[in-house]
Formats: C-alpha cells, structure tokens, sequence
C-alpha cells in the first residue's frame, strides 16, 4: 500500500494541534480524477503506521503495562517511564501520540474537503470511486478519533481544517459523548457505502483498504468501548451486538484454518482479508523510517548481534510469568506455545534455550514448565528468576517467520505488519454484546466463543469439541469471564489488552492482583515488574492531556495527573 504514497501532498508537521501544510502541490490543481484521489487517500491510511500510532506507540510502548506483559529491565532508563506508566504529562512520547492522531484527522478532513466539490466535474466512473474514497477517508477520521477519546478522555472535535487553525485558546476539549457520536456517524456512513472485500467492483485494488465488514466490526468495538469505563453507557450493548452480528452473519469472514498462518502472513505481507479486517501495512523494499515498521524488532524473540542474519532483536516487551502461568487448558490450547517465547537467538548457538542446566550428569533445556515445577529434580529457583524477565512473545518471531524475500538489513526496523482489527475480535466482540446486552447466555454467544477456540485447539470450527467448547448452561457472570479470558488468549500481546481491561473498569485491580501473585512466585518481582510501583487507580486508565496544549489552550486536565 504505502509504495504509491506521494509523502509531500499531506505533509504536516506534528507539534500540536494546530497543523500546518507545507506541501508545494497546488491543491486547486490537483484530485482532477480518481486516481489522484486515491494516491491522496493512502497518505490517510499510511498515517496509521507513524511511531505515534501503530508503529510503536499504540501497538507496543503505551499498551505494554498489563498482567499479560512487562518492560524490559528494572529501571527507569529511557522508554521504560511509557512502558511502566512512570511519565508525565510532559512526556514526549504522549505528546507524540497526541499529535500523530490530530495529524491523521487533518489530513482525513483536508481530502473529504477537497474532493467533494472536484467530483461534480469527473465522470461517473471516478465520481463512484471517489464516494468510496470518501467513505473510507471517513471511516478512518473515525478510527483516529476513537484512539484520541479512549486514550486521552476530553479531546477537542476538530470537524474540518478550518477549526485547525483557529486560535490555541479558542480550542475547547468536547464532551466524550460528543466524540463518540462524531466517531458513530463517520463509520455508519462509510459501512452503508463500502462493499464486503469479495463483492468490491469499484476500487481496482483494495489490499490492506477497509471494506463493510472492517467498518462493523470497528463500530462494535467503538460501542463496546463507549458501554463500558468511563461512560457505561450500557444501551450502546445492544448497538455492538447488531454491529458485530452483521460481520458475523454476513457469510464474507471467515477464521483461517490455522492460528499460525496469522504470524506468516503479517511476518511476509500476505493479505487474508477474511479474517483481517484492517492492517497496519510496513512493507518496504529496503529499510527506511516511513514505511518500515518495529513489530518484531521490539516485541519479538530476543536475537543477538549477528544472530539474525547480521542483525539483532532488540526484544524489550517480555511477557508476564503469570499470564502464563495462568492460561487455562493450554495444554490443549495451541495458541499458548506460539505466543511466547521461552528462547533466543545467539550468533553461536542459533535457536537456543533461555535456561541450561546440569541434571544428573546431563545438559538440559529448562523449558517453562519445568521452571514452574518445583518438583523437578534439580530445581533451582534461578530457573524462574530467568524466565521473570526473559519471556517475550513469539508472535512476531522474525527468524522463525519472515521469509528471506522480505527480509530486510537493519537493527530497528522490519516489515511485519500489524493487526488493528481481526475477525477472532469482533466473533470475541458479538459473544460479550450478545451476553451484556440480553443479560444472559445464549446458544449465539456460545457458539461464537466457541469457533475460536476450537480454532485456536487445533479443531474445525464448525464442529462441537468436548475439548474447546464451553459448557452449555453457564451463568451470566461465568460467561463473561470466560470472554474476557478467551480474548487474553486470543489476541494476548496485540495491544487490546490495556484498553479491555480499563473499559471493564478493573485496569488498577488486575495490575495489582497479578503483582501479588508475582510476589509469592518469585522474589524478584518488585525489580521486574515495576509498572506495578507506578500505576495508580483513577489515574493511568487515561493518558494526560500533553502539558504543551494545557498551557497554550487552557485544557482541563485529567484526573491524577
């Protein structure tokens, strides 16, 4: 996607919200036709994969501090203040964000501005693709406006780039409710015009572009979002019900086969739109900061210098022990040995073991189990002081999954994608709305938990399981820790745990319980689990409003910060 991108037609400089184009391009000149519309509108979508956003913020550094995962290290040092919610609301890495997803909305509401009045002198072939760009250019204002409220609470509605420019003081923060109602309107409209992917005759090629069952899907997980802390607005239930039931019922998605081939696919630029509903695109022909990403680099398999085809993994997300620990019916569930990583990448050994050790006389690769194992023979309580701050997740293990065609040479950067929004999400999405929404269990929401872990078993999707399948006749509460624990499972690491467990109003708590449960595993824990010492209830379940634009707009802040 990002290979057509021409940068300069929406550059903007990112320092707050008022934004500036300094782009030469004479936009009266230009979107004469579609296909300019079309190159413009990628520049919309590419703003996804900024550091702010997708590369690294909002799929890594910011979502990192949960009871799935943990920084790197025991200190301070660096990007561990955004990783262990040690910052302020004078950190540049919130500033960062903030400004990358005003930036986003600037050039979605600069492209619906500028096209609109050019389509009444194009044909009726571009004047249909344009409406289709439209709608999408909408859908992802939509998508950018649903991180800044989610993330930062009270947030200024820019509606066009006219508001941008208006004086800092003139900006004022709107009502969430506001937002949210902004965010609604935008993707029912883009769902109404956007075809299903299988059924797109307009858009010559719609890799890695959102489609109907995209749009769905993200506006059930706007209104789980918006029914749950700070808002509970509980009616918005029934709304991500209908929502998700359209994508599910409509016969166009699909789970793949194999969990697996979800890391292949993101790991080699492979597109499967059945069940990958909108994508962060990195692919590059050659290393560069625009379109390389840092999935896997940062949040994959720990690789030393040379180790990786003369590169390393620098790998400071690690998972938490517990979560591990924790995961029931891994056994049986695929999905637990090829989330984590219990080994790593050196220059003289290859694929090795975190833990070796000497048992009767013999070299042994301590795995996991073992180090929980007390009963082992020749435990040692080292084994698990290792595996406290060696753990990362596999998912994006790039020497394990990306092919050498889409290799490229370089420390930092990669061409994984990301996954915004996948079909196990949204399936995951319609069991919860389903079960708050009517207050009960229905035979719906249980046969929708249960196609993905019948997937995520190894199992076919369509068939009962007396191994995957949920137990007929659960009760309210029972179900819905189920879902929440199914979608841990699912979607562990791919940054949707954080924002999960503060929209069910128990983000504080969990962080706090899985410290305590770390404490009595090993003594270590206060050392490597330290975004336990900073996280404060009320607080860390919003990002500050950045000091930068309090001080020029008079911003209320946050609470706690």
């Amino acid at each position: 996607m990002k290979k057509f991108i021409i940068f300069c037609l929406l550059a903007l400089t990112a320092c707050s919200l008022k934004e500036q184009s300094y782009t030469s391009v004479d936009k009266n000149n230009y979107l004469k036709n579609a296909d300019e519309a079309e190159t413009l509108l990628l520049g919309i979508y590419q703003a996804m994969c900024s550091d702010g956003i997708y590369k690294f913020h909002l799929s890594m550094l910011l979502t990192l501090p949960t009871d799935e995962a943990k920084v790197e290290g025991s200190s301070l040092v660096g990007f561990r203040e955004q990783a262990s919610n040690a910052y302020t609301s004078t950190d540049s890495y919130v500033q960062a964000t903030w400004a990358a997803l005003y930036t986003a909305i600037y050039r979605a509401n600069d492209f619906i501005e500028s096209l609109e009045p050019k389509m009444e002198d194009m044909s009726e072939a571009d004047r249909e693709r344009c409406r289709y760009y439209i709608a999408e250019a909408r859908a992802l204002r939509g998508l950018y406006y649903f991180e800044l409220v989610r993330w930062f609470g009270n947030v200024p509605l820019i509606r066009s780039t006219a508001e941008s420019y208006k004086l800092p003081t003139e900006f004022k923060q709107a009502a969430p409710e506001e937002v949210y109602s902004y965010i609604e309107a935008d993707l029912k409209h883009a769902a109404e015009v956007l075809p299903w992917y299988d059924e797109d005759a307009v858009r010559a090629n719609n890799s890695f572009r959102l489609s109907k069952g995209g749009v769905l899907g993200l506006l059930a997980k706007v209104y789980a979002t918006w029914a749950g802390y700070p808002l509970q607005d509980r009616s918005k239930w029934a709304l991500a019900a209908e929502a998700a039931g359209r994508v599910v019922n409509s016969g166009h998605h699909k789970l793949l086969g194999d969990y697996e081939d979800l890391w292949k696919n993101a790991a080699n630029n492979v597109w499967a739109p059945e069940e990958s509903l909108l994508e962060a695109c990195f692919y590059a022909p050659q290393p560069n900061t625009a379109s390389s990403g840092r999935i896997g680099k940062w949040n994959g398999a720990n690789a030393a210098l040379e180790s990786i085809k003369g590169n390393y993994n620098q790998a400071v997300y690690k998972v938490q022990p517990m979560f591990l620990a924790g995961w029931k019916d891994h056994a049986a569930d695929k999905r637990w040995a090829l989330s984590f990583a219990d080994y790593r990448y050196t220059k003289a050994d290859g694929k090795t073991c975190l833990v070796s050790a000497t048992i009767d006389g013999k070299k042994t690769d301590i795995t996991f189990a073992m180090a929980m194992d007390t009963e082992y023979p020749g435990w040692r309580t080292d084994w698990r002081r290792t595996y406290a701050y060696m753990l990362t997740p596999a998912k994006w293990d790039i020497e394990r999954y990306v092919e050498d065609s889409n290799q490229i040479a370089d420390n930092n950067l990669s061409n994984v994608n990301w996954y915004v929004l996948r079909y196990a999400d949204v399936l995951l999405l319609y069991a919860e709305a389903l079960c708050e929404s009517e207050g009960s269990v229905s035979a719906e929401a249980l046969e929708a938990i249960n196609r993905v872990r019948r997937r995520g078993f190894g199992e076919d999707q369509q068939t009962a399981s007396a191994t995957a399948d949920l137990p007929e006749g659960m009760d309210f509460e029972s179900f819905r820790q189920a879902v929440r624990d199914e979608r841990s499972y699912e979607l562990a690491f791919e940054g949707h745990r954080r924002q999960d467990l503060v929209r069910w109003g128990i983000y504080y708590e969990t962080i706090m319980d899985t410290y305590l449960r770390s404490v009595d595993w090993h003594e270590v824990t206060p050392q490597y689990f330290i975004g336990a010492l900073y996280t404060v209830k009320g607080k860390n379940e919003l990002l500050p409003i950045p000091q930068h634009d309090i001080d020029l707009s008079g911003f209320k802040q946050n609470p706690g910060w």
